[in-house]
């Protein structure tokens, strides 16, 4: 009867022992976190070099843990890492350092967009660096065919609006005096071309669809608004 009882009694002894002293090993205090401050409230903060600390289980009003830094703007609540990028209003929601704008697909390689819409995010001042398959216009009427564009040629008789200026074989053509493919106001009797789309025939760098260039003074992209972003 001895001999059973130090079999069994000692080891549950032995085991108790050993529960109580790790429980006590691992329990205690809960450790401290750093607490970042969140001014507009969005779930995100901004990073500090001495923020207060506090359990995780006791929260500091108006702060965030480091796992949620991040805030580029900690005055605006729609602007945070985990926001919605808005298309062209040159601002980067998402604090990514990209910003995103409205890009048309061109499927005909013409220079021209049709209806396909693709929002790309991209950093300032790299649009020219962008897949020539996106543009920026949406100009073409037939984007499965590079001979229509709105700087083709209108050809008699084929039943087709080649220049996409909404009429069919018309044979009118403009001066284009600077050579940029767009015509003037001022009807050619014979050499031309078949739009009238140019602001400023005398300047080559500006017509519809150019790339506005800011602070210079000038209709670049002949829309009636001077030096708006390139993305407008």
């Amino acid at each position: 009867m001895k001999k059973q009882f130090f079999k069994t009694a000692i080891p549950l002894l032995l085991l108790a022992f050993v529960i109580l002293f790790i429980g006590s090993g691992c329990g205690g205090d809960e450790p401290n976190h750093k607490w970042y401050l969140d001014n507009d409230g969005d779930g995100f903060g901004v990073f500090e070099e001495n923020p207060p600390e506090s359990p995780l289980s006791s929260p500091i009003d108006g702060r965030v843990t480091s796992s949620h830094l991040g805030d580029c703007n900690d005055n605006d609540d729609t602007i945070h890492p985990d926001a919605t990028e808005i298309p062209d209003n040159d601002v980067d929601e998402d604090c990514n350092s990209l910003y995103a704008y409205t890009f048309y697909v061109d499927d005909d390689g013409d220079g021209f967009g049709g209806s396909q819409v693709a929002i790309l995010e991209i950093a300032f001042g790299t649009e020219d660096e962008v897949d020539s398959k996106f543009v920026r216009n949406n100009a073409d009427c037939d984007d499965n065919n590079a001979a229509i564009n709105p700087l083709a040629d209108e050809i008699m008789g084929n039943g087709i609006d080649d220049n996409c200026d909404g009429i069919t074989d018309e044979g009118v053509r403009y001066l284009d005096i600077d050579g940029d493919g767009y015509g003037s106001q001022e009807e050619s009797a014979a050499d031309g071309v078949f739009n009238n789309l140019d602001c400023d025939d005398d300047n080559p760098d500006v017509h519809p669809y150019a790339v506005e260039v800011p602070d210079n003074g000038i209709d670049d992209d002949c829309d009636d608004m001077v030096d708006e972003h390139w993305y407008e």
